[in-house]
């Protein structure tokens, strides 16, 4: 008989089901999944979020505090290493913007100083985009670090001195802030409350809010595609300075572009220019902080070339150099005025030294701060 006959299906044994590739047997009672498993792994997805998290926190406001400034906490570092290596030595700390970062080049004071054990040991603790507000920052945290400098040294610079508007200097921090500065958010921030909530919500999630920085820091293929992202602190040498363009002194053509660059920016900036209430406390504070920790201080102008000096309109110049004298009369400190110290070819964009500019004007301040500060015992 031909016909093919179909299968019984009501007498196959429970477990077996026919397909089309054939039979196979399968468990009498279907395995299913516990429905404990799915919440098992989210919990422990949960616990190992939290606990990087934990860690990141600890990390960046404890253990590693250059994970959230890099800029800071690598001068830190190198400057632990520098008071190391040199007991005795009465340290000096210079604050300020990025021209004292690319401007004072302790090292090459270090080939041309006389010697002694008295010799001023500087270091470079300035801050890219700085003004008044964050060296006074910057200067309590060297303090809450550990450091006693002999001397505190404080960049005077007017076109910093503004804090209106966009020019505010808190636009410059962002993410950097840690706890410890809160008083000064508090003191000098328009709105500290909205400050502090973002501190909070980046300490919520501290891998994300800080990625760039880590980014950086970590992934060479990160930099490439984001120059920038770590020039504050990129070629920062064992004495806190930041090498600046590299600019020769026969190259006009390049200095040249630079002004260009640059004298729209700072019309602008000049333009409705005035001293902020804000910028003058901060430098007085500093003043006060630094001497009733016990330090000697002084402030200092860094070199401009004659055609950046032609852009401050009459008022400006006349504003600044008359809020300078009150200080340094006020508070009877020194100021080491190197404006005029340096050539146009020793600057590369009319107010920031070139590197090999601020190789020759390390000697002359260097010692122009032992001269200010002279050893006890010495005559200035």
């Amino acid at each position: 008989m031909n016909a093919t006959c179909a299968p019984n299906t009501s007498r196959t044994r429970p477990g077996t089901q026919l397909r089309v590739v054939g039979l196979f047997r399968t468990p009498d009672r279907v395995t299913r999944r516990s429905p404990r498993r799915p919440w098992t792994a989210l919990g422990w997805f949960v616990a190992v979020a939290l606990l990087l998290h934990v860690a990141a926190l600890v990390a960046l406001d404890a253990s590693w505090p250059n994970l959230r400034d890099p800029e800071y906490g690598k001068r830190v570092s190198r400057l632990r290493e520098r008071v190391a290596e040199n007991p005795g030595r009465p340290l000096a700390l210079v604050f300020g913007s990025s021209r004292t970062c690319m401007g004072v080049k302790p090292d090459s004071w270090e080939d041309a100083r006389p010697g002694t054990p008295h010799d001023p040991l500087l270091f470079n603790f300035g801050t890219v985009g700085a003004g008044p507000i964050q060296q006074l920052i910057a200067l309590r945290r060297a303090y809450a670090d550990g450091f006693r400098p002999v001397v505190v040294l404080l960049e005077y610079w007017p076109p910093v001195l503004r804090q209106d508007g966009s020019f505010a200097e808190q636009h410059r921090v962002g993410q950097r802030l840690r706890f410890d500065d809160v008083p000064v958010v508090r003191d000098y921030f328009r709105d500290p409350t909205r400050t502090e909530r973002s501190m909070i919500i980046a300490r919520a999630n501290p891998i994300f809010a800080n990625r760039e920085r880590w980014l950086a820091l970590a992934s060479p293929k990160y930099l490439a595609m984001n120059q920038h992202a770590n020039v504050p602190w990129r070629e920062l040498d064992r004495w806190g300075w930041l090498p600046g363009m590299d600019v020769r002194p026969d190259d006009v053509e390049t200095r040249r572009l630079f002004l260009d660059h640059y004298r729209p920016d700072y019309r602008r900036q000049f333009a409705g220019h005035a001293i902020h209430p804000d910028s003058d406390r901060a430098l007085r504070e500093a003043v006060s902080f630094a001497r009733a920790q016990g330090a000697r201080v002084g402030f200092f102008y860094l070199p401009e070339s004659s055609e950046f000096q032609s852009w401050y309109p009459p008022a400006v110049e006349r504003a600044a150099r008359e809020h300078l004298t009150k200080l340094v009369d006020e508070f009877r400190v020194p100021v080491i005025n190197a404006r005029n110290w340096m050539t146009e070819d020793q600057l590369a964009d009319g107010h920031h030294l070139s590197r090999t500019g601020a190789g020759a004007f390390a000697a002359r301040f260097g010692r122009a701060v032992s001269a200010a500060f002279p050893a006890p015992g010495e005559s200035p």
